[in-house]
């Protein structure tokens, strides 16, 4: 769509100079000249904005199962916005929260599990400290003569069998919850990885904002790999203006001028912004710059609606005289009470500029 440079006309009286007619003598529709301030705008339409926009997608396949949001709610940042059926992933998490239960209570400290293993390590550390009391009574023994020397050699016997069957089932003891450990950080690692999973299946606002366009439905199936998986449109409450400009005119623009916008989503009402950023750099078929415009718009301005934009890049205060009054560009002025043909310079819309003479001067309507 093209864009215009126009001048827009703000009428300012000054010393009650306003255009009249009045007739002379000998018949002649007069004016005179008034001062005017003249605004130079850009013409430009375009579009409304959230400030930040979201496309919320789907990263898994399956169907809608349940949907907590619809188009105008507001929604917090991590809000839970849909369901999509997990596929039995929730069970296998619960089955596996069930295994890590039980084996964090067999490896509590007094549980019925180690305190039966325990059990095993008591029995053989008692019957080696027997085996060592016969042991060292026989080497006593043996050393006062007593006993002979097979004696002793059956008693150490023993007691070395003792202490290696302690000592195994220590280990026993050791390897049983060191394994029970392992497998505990094993499960605990599965069920993270399932949560994760079970979490993309979890649709939930990624910003805090508003839903503004809700694309399925309970029941729907979605497909990442399709390009129509779109489930949810957010953004935020913010609003901004997008402006199309006509390539040749983007010299004009400057960060901060004034805009004045109007839409029909809102009739009779004329927004003031300004603008807040521009490309600098032209788009190659349409041959257009956008603009971002900062404008505080109603909540009821729908998101996507068509605006239209009159960026000022100037203002200048001059003298005018209608339009009427011009012929082959002059214009015919009272001075001293003589005619005088001058040379207009700008046209304006219903108006012409002529300069050099003050506001009042009298001129001529065009026969």
């Amino acid at each position: 769509m093209m864009k215009y440079l126009i001048p827009l006309l703000f009428l300012l009286t000054l010393l009650g100079g306003f255009l009249f007619l009045k007739s002379s003598g000998g018949g002649e529709r007069r004016c005179v000249v008034e001062s005017r301030e003249v605004v130079r705008s850009i013409y430009a339409s375009g579009y409304v904005e959230s400030k930040k926009e979201v496309l919320l997608r789907s990263s898994v396949s399956g169907y809608i199962k349940e949907l907590y949001a619809d188009v105008g709610d507001k929604v917090r940042r991590g809000q839970l916005l849909a369901l999509i059926d997990d596929a039995g992933l929730e069970s296998k998490i619960r089955s596996l929260s069930d295994k890590i239960e039980l084996l964090q209570e067999r490896l509590k400290e007094g549980s019925a599990f180690r305190r039966k293993l325990e059990k095993e390590v008591d029995i053989r550390a008692e019957n080696l400290r027997k085996a060592k009391e016969r042991y060292l009574r026989r080497k006593r023994l043996f050393e006062r003569g007593v006993i002979p020397k097979e004696a002793l050699e059956e008693a150490e016997r023993l007691y070395r069998n003792a202490l290696r069957e302690y000592e195994a089932s220590l280990l026993s003891l050791e390897d049983t919850l060191r394994g029970l450990e392992k497998e505990l950080s094993s499960l605990k690692e599965q069920r993270k990885a399932l949560e994760k999973e079970l979490s993309r299946y979890r649709i939930r606002s990624p910003i805090e904002g508003i839903v503004l366009k809700k694309f399925v439905e309970k029941g729907d199936y979605v497909n990442p790999v399709s390009r129509e998986n779109a489930l949810f449109s957010m953004g935020t409450p913010d609003r901004k203006v997008v402006l199309q400009v006509d390539e040749e005119l983007a010299p004009l623009l400057k960060e901060g001028q004034k805009v004045y916008i109007t839409t029909d989503a809102v009739h009779g009402r004329v927004f003031e912004g300004r603008v807040e950023k521009y490309d600098l750099e032209s788009e190659r078929t349409r041959r257009i710059v956008e603009v971002e415009v900062s404008v505080q718009l109603p909540e009821s301005v729908p998101v996507g609606s068509v605006v239209e934009g009159n960026i000022v890049v100037s203002r200048l205060k001059t003298t005018v005289v209608p339009i009427e009054a011009v012929k082959d560009g002059f214009a015919v002025l009272i001075v001293n009470g003589e005619k005088k043909k001058v040379k207009v310079n700008r046209i304006f819309e219903g108006f012409a500029e002529v300069l050099g003479y003050p506001s009042g001067t009298p001129c001529l309507f065009k026969e």
